[in-house]
């Protein structure tokens, strides 16, 4: 296997919680749903899928798939 099959064949291997970005973009996620009572059995926020906060929730999912 030549140095650059090697690098990559190690960096598949990593297990998810190496990721910084992953566990940042978790944490604001859970921090967003809560801040518009999507979490902890709360009443969401009216309108709330019209938020700012709820686009960037929809942009952070789409950046975890490309990631996990």
């Amino acid at each position: 296997m030549s140095d650059k099959q090697s690098e990559s064949a190690e960096g598949q291997q990593e297990p998810k919680e190496d990721f910084p970005e992953l566990k940042k973009l978790v944490q604001e996620k859970v921090r967003l749903a809560k801040k518009l009572g999507l979490m902890d059995g709360q009443q969401p926020i009216e309108g709330y899928n019209d938020t700012k906060d709820y686009k960037r929730i929809e942009e952070i999912d789409a950046r975890l798939w490309e990631l996990v």
